[in-house]
């Protein structure tokens, strides 16, 4: 396999911003949550993407009854 730089250097950036957090990944998506919600409060757009329908395994299957 090839090296990318570019994909490299996305993992260096992942590992340094959850080394910034603990590695708690929980707390680093709370932080980017709260960056995108200080980003939208000051009148910037934020642009997000559709939300993807449900994977099949989770979605609740029906019962005889």
């Amino acid at each position: 396999m090839t090296n990318d730089p570019i994909v490299e250097e996305v993992h260096l950036i992942r590992a340094e911003l959850l080394a910034q957090h603990g590695g708690d990944l929980r707390a680093l998506l709370r932080d980017a949550q709260r960056r995108t919600e200080q980003t939208a409060s000051v009148g910037r757009q934020v642009v997000t993407g559709r939300p993807r329908p449900p994977h099949p395994a989770s979605l609740p299957t029906k019962t005889a009854g």
